[in-house]
């Protein structure tokens, strides 16, 4: 059994990383292997006496299965701006093949893949392709991070609107409380769960340090594990 899913945003910073750690737990706690990868990752830092990408390096440290960092991150830039530019600036043309050859390769060796992507749903990765033509190319189901904040529901139901016209599967959606200070959060909720036609994943509450092992214990799966 191989089940594999695209994590995608609202937006950036949202806590897409967080939330795929938290989901990568989940199934580690419940005896799966699982794993996560970015395929484009922009921004790189030295950790632990490397150069890399931060949310590429927390992929690492906790999926099941131990690759190479080229598997899980096939594309890493060092500015972190819109992969499209950095791309051009590097003259690094970002193929669909040599992720898709990176992500079967994971595939093959754990139960469950969530593959992160940049940014939001419809950020460009090239002068003519974007994140939603990589899910097409992939062929798998999104799982949604919705960020709480003001401004959510139009971001959120804007998304979902552009998921259904590409006809791309929306296995569910979490919402990740990412601002302290928002009112009314459990109204916001309440009206996506009514009109976002698909699973609600769970509510993320804010918290200050974020503790992704600690995430699992917010999220709800859908169906069969």
């Amino acid at each position: 059994m191989n089940k594999s899913f695209f994590i995608t945003g609202t937006d950036t910073h949202i806590g897409k990383t967080e939330i795929t750690c938290g989901l990568i737990q989940f199934f580690q706690e419940r005896g799966y292997l699982a794993c996560g990868m970015k395929p484009v990752a922009a921004g790189t830092e030295i950790i632990d006496e490397h150069t890399i990408n931060s949310d590429v390096h927390k992929f690492l440290s906790i999926n099941s299965v131990r690759k190479p960092v080229t598997n899980i991150n096939p594309y890493s830039f060092e500015q972190p701006i819109a992969p499209h530019i950095a791309s051009n600036l590097s003259n690094q043309k970002i193929l669909f093949p040599k992720i898709q050859e990176n992500f079967l390769l994971l595939q093959k060796e754990c139960e469950y893949l969530f593959v992160e992507g940049a940014g939001g749903y419809k950020v460009p990765l090239g002068n003519d392709n974007s994140i939603e033509d990589l899910i097409s190319y992939l062929s798998i189901p999104i799982i949604l991070v919705v960020g709480i904040r003001l401004g959510c529901i139009n971001h959120a139901m804007l998304t979902f609107e552009s998921i259904k016209n590409h006809h791309h599967k929306l296995y569910g959606w979490i919402a990740n409380c990412i601002d302290p200070n928002m009112k009314q959060v459990d109204e916001n909720i309440k009206y996506l769960v009514e009109n976002i036609d698909a699973p609600f994943m769970g509510k993320v509450p804010f918290q200050k340090e974020v503790n992704t092992f600690n995430l699992s214990n917010y999220l709800l799966w859908p169906g069969k594990l």
